[in-house]
């Protein structure tokens, strides 16, 4: 099947560029931005499964000259200097390299091989360049016998970013060498003191690497040629490469380099060292590495549940009594329905479909691609049942869409009280439950989550699947005689909501993944129609953009193939012009992610969307290059980002603590496994107003702060696409 769709991939991708978001705490009513996407056509060669070329090794030391003749050649590790003729002084000949880090008060040593052709004096300085002073200057003596120098610089004077090693080459203390000779200078490293402290700069995914992936590592500055990798407990040096690619970050505000070391295969703890002062947090090279994370991630959901009770053997200090189990007012009516159950949304007790929804599709899709990742152990009330904790997780709000839904087939949009509530834990917020209207895009959406369901489920709960199944078509049914009526909040309402222009997405998210449930042409019929009417409209893997799961469960159908041919090739033509667009993105960006500037409300959910798309496009179409770029995402959101922060609470050496989320500020804790929000250029809170501006570069636009609910709050459709995320990795390195 996969070999018939392949054959028919056209050279030519749709591109689209990458969707917005919108999130909804505290404002009254945060407004997103639809972003249409860009359309183009470009051609493409139908496989590309070379991975992208990397940049050739540049050196970073430069050569002056005056009254001289000299040349200079590098390698990563080594500067190989032939003077023709010296000049007439000392500076008639430097090798140089500027940017030299120097903390007032700080030791470092300066330390490197010299050998030289001919026996002479060699001046090695070490200054500060932002006023004048000289930290070292001292004389060797070079021959040919290799000399290992190791000098010590204690910083006198104000710190400074401005240093400058310097070789003097040329005639040293009226010593004339005129004939011709060649020096060599080898592993030159400056560094701090061993008995110094030093905050690490250089950005990794500080929980690590698997053996067989790629792995990269940034550097935020010009550090040298080359960087090391230290054995953590040993101190051994076990791999020595090239710093690459020079690129000016305009969403960071950095000039970066990076490093390869993916031939280092060999389990251990390991650290990053560079040329020039710079270390990296520790991290781990194994397999099996992101299961821990990725346990936390799911368990995360857990202790988001609402209308259970939490012990404190699951929940921790997160534990709360049943919660939210009164009847709810359907807004507009005198009707009260149970509506318990299901997942708080976020930082606050809202319970939203749309955004259930997506949840709860990314968690099957993450069991689908990779179920043997999943384990039955993580601790929950169910675990021992002898299903994936997983799937008794995403059942959970499955169960809650379903009570949603009302008995002609509509879903109502959200379950909320008419205002935030204070910092309180969720059995104490007893405020009336309302129910708010119906909508197309809710009950699309649930549609397609439950036909989906009704497969993943066959083999685990018969029946529970064909409840889903028989839901999901008389959502279905209604549907047709729906109209898009945009959600505002009422009067009186202050919650949050989220808002959504278009249902065409939910519409052909909910035909595909019926077609993908049940193989009727009725369906399939339907999907081709709405793509046939605007296949700009059907792209993403968000809460508000749902096309391209729709897409995924067409080309995963059996029956496709033989029913239309032509329409699977135009299908797999924009999912992969989708992800090539994403792939295009990295290769602008130095944390190799795919937002350009595009840092908003939720950006650590995009990225994690954007890896997601790519997996599913190479699970289509395997492509190293999917596989390495879904990886990239990954590493961005584990540490390896200009802020150098892990943004999964409770995870690498370096993570968040102070998190917008109000069962966790009720008991002065931290939730763990939870993906923060992220940076957010947007501004959308008074702490972010008052910290940063409109200079500030959009990927540095956040704070680890309780009261900055634009940047680190936490939401179960964030979690969910890392979920999906760690999956596909998992799978495919």
């Amino acid at each position: 099947m996969k070999q018939s769709i392949l054959s028919l991939l056209a050279c030519c991708c749709l591109l689209s560029a990458c969707s917005r978001t919108e999130n909804i705490e505290e404002t009254a009513s945060p407004q997103a931005t639809d972003s249409t996407p860009v359309i183009s056509i470009v051609d493409l060669p139908v496989e590309v499964m070379a991975p992208l070329d990397q940049p050739d090794f540049e050196t970073n030391w430069h050569l002056a000259t005056t009254d001289s003749n000299a040349e200079m050649n590098n390698t990563a590790t080594q500067m190989n200097i032939t003077l023709h003729y010296p000049g007439t002084q000392a500076d008639s000949v430097q090798v140089f390299h500027d940017g030299i880090p120097m903390t007032s008060g700080a030791v470092y040593h300066l330390s490197f091989e010299i050998t030289s052709s001919i026996q002479r004096p060699v001046e090695v300085s070490v200054i500060n360049l932002d006023d004048g002073s000289v930290q070292l200057s001292q004389t060797i003596t070079a021959s040919s016998q290799a000399t290992h120098c190791d000098l010590e610089i204690t910083v006198s004077g104000a710190t400074s970013w401005n240093g400058r090693i310097v070789f003097n080459l040329g005639p040293v203390h009226g010593q004339r060498q005129d004939e011709y000779h060649e020096i060599t200078l080898a592993n030159v490293q400056y560094r701090l003191s061993e008995d110094q402290s030093e905050t690490p700069n250089i950005k990794v995914n500080q929980v690590g690497y698997l053996p067989q992936a790629q792995k990269k590592v940034v550097f935020p500055y010009d550090q040298g040629d080359y960087f090391q990798v230290i054995q953590a407990d040993s101190g051994e040096v076990v791999y020595t490469a090239p710093i690459i690619g020079r690129h000016d970050n305009e969403s960071t505000g950095e000039t970066t380099y990076y490093g390869d070391f993916s031939a280092l295969t060999t389990p251990g703890r390991y650290r990053i060292q560079a040329q020039i002062a710079g270390t990296s947090y520790e991290f781990e090279i194994r397999e099996d590495l992101y299961h821990s994370v990725l346990d936390s991630a799911v368990k995360m959901l857990n202790l988001q549940r609402c209308g259970q009770m939490l012990s404190e053997q699951t929940a921790g200090a997160l534990a709360h009594e049943e919660c939210h189990n009164s009847l709810a007012l359907v807004y507009g009516t005198e009707e009260m329905i149970d509506v318990s159950g299901g997942w708080h949304d976020a930082g606050d007790y809202g319970r939203y479909v749309v955004t259930g929804v997506k949840t709860v599709t990314d968690l099957m899709l993450a069991w689908q691609l990779n179920p043997d990742l999943f384990t039955d152990d993580l601790g929950i009330a169910e675990s021992g049942n002898g299903v994936a904790d997983i799937l008794d997780e995403a059942r959970w709000e499955l169960q809650w869409l379903l009570s949603m839904q009302n008995s002609w087939g509509g879903v109502y949009d959200k379950v909320v009280t008419a205002s935030f509530p204070g910092y309180i834990s969720p059995d104490q917020d007893d405020a009336p439950l309302f129910v708010m209207q119906e909508m197309s895009t809710a009950t699309g959406g649930t549609a397609a989550a439950l036909a989906l369901a009704s497969v993943i489920y066959q083999s685990v709960d018969p029946q529970f699947s064909q409840q889903c199944l028989n839901a999901a078509e008389k959502s279905w049914d209604y549907l047709q005689q729906m109209t898009l009526t945009p959600y505002s909040n009422p009067e009186g309402f202050s919650t949050g909501h989220y808002t959504d222009t278009v249902d065409a997405d939910e519409r052909y998210f909910a035909s595909a993944a019926l077609y993908y449930a049940t193989g009727r042409t009725q369906y399939l019929d339907q999907a081709r129609s709405l793509f046939e009417a605007d296949a700009s409209l059907l792209h993403g893997v968000e809460w508000k953009n749902t096309g391209t799961y729709g897409t995924w469960l067409l080309l995963k159908s059996e029956t496709l193939m033989q029913e239309d041919p032509d329409f699977a090739a135009q299908l797999l033509t924009q999912l992969i012009g989708e992800a090539e667009s994403i792939l295009s993105a990295t290769t602008s960006d130095s944390y190799f992610v795919s937002l350009y500037n595009n840092y908003v409300w939720g950006s650590n959910s995009l990225i994690a969307n954007n890896g997601l798309i790519l997996a599913l496009a190479n699970d289509l179409r395997p492509n190293i290059n999917y596989v390495n770029s879904s990886a990239d995402h990954l590493h961005y959101l584990l540490g390896r980002n200009s802020l150098n922060l892990s943004f999964v609470t409770a995870t690498g050496s370096q993570s968040p603590h102070n998190l917008h989320h109000r069962p966790a500020l009720a008991v002065q804790t931290t939730l763990p496994g939870a993906l923060v929000g992220g940076p957010n250029a947007s501004l959308e809170d008074p702490i972010t107003q008052s910290l940063f501006s409109d200079q500030t570069p959009p990927a540095r636009c956040y704070i680890d702060n309780t009261e900055s609910y634009s940047t680190n709050e936490v939401a179960i459709y964030w979690n969910s696409p890392l979920i999906a995320l760690i999956s596909v990795v998992e799978k495919n390195n």
